[in-house]
């Protein structure tokens, strides 16, 4: 059974990519940051998902879940990396706190890094893997080519994937490890009513 590693499965994009895996026959290691979705979405997925706990901005966490799917997949790799995780913090550039848009990056970009270069020895990026390489998926947004009001620090997160995917598939080459990023449209998920929650703090602000 191959196996593919998604981060950010417990609702959105990455619950129905899980969904979807699963039901093509694939073994899904998902993370999540809390053990409550870890124990419910064990639940309802059954023995072919694993659930992972980390937060992609937590760097020794993401090493121990490295080190708990090398040892699910011994000698086989993996066959996908799934970089789904994100947030998305919305608000005018003039008035957003510094925090918020570190933030954005801190997840949506060196969280993201973090988490391809510990797995990349799973996904064959290494001297002679006893596997085939893997492949990386970036989930983007359309928001890496065009930024709208309102969304300057969630696009400038997404442009910025746009080059690290750009330079890193060229940099894998080597290894045979393909990098593909999702440019996704607007998709109704748990997140657009956080956004409209968000966007509250800022009325008459301006």
């Amino acid at each position: 059974m191959k196996s593919i590693v998604i981060t950010g499965v417990s609702a959105g994009i990455g619950y129905a990519t899980t969904t979807e895996l699963l039901r093509r026959g694939y073994h899904v290691f998902g993370s999540v940051r809390k053990q409550a979705d870890a124990d419910r979405l064990q639940d309802e997925f059954g023995p072919s998902f694993t659930p992972l706990l980390f937060d992609i901005t937590d760097h020794a966490a993401i090493s121990k879940a490295v080190q708990q799917v090398a040892v699910a997949v011994h000698d086989k790799g993996l066959e996908v990396l799934i970089n789904n995780a994100g947030i998305l913090v919305p608000g005018p550039l003039m008035l957003m706190p510094l925090p918020d848009f570190r933030a954005q990056f801190d997840v949506n970009v060196l969280g993201l890094l973090d988490v391809t270069q510990q797995f990349l020895p799973l996904l064959g990026a290494r001297q002679d893997p006893p596997f085939a390489p893997g492949r990386i998926v970036n989930v983007g947004s359309v928001s890496g080519k065009i930024a709208y009001p309102f969304m300057g620090a969630y696009a400038a997160t997404k442009h910025a994937l746009e080059a690290l995917s750009d330079s890193l598939r060229r940099e894998l080459m080597l290894y045979g490890v393909d990098v593909i990023l999702i440019e996704s449209g607007t998709t109704r998920t748990p997140i657009v009513e956080k956004v409209n929650r968000q966007m509250q703090k800022y009325r008459g602000t301006a």
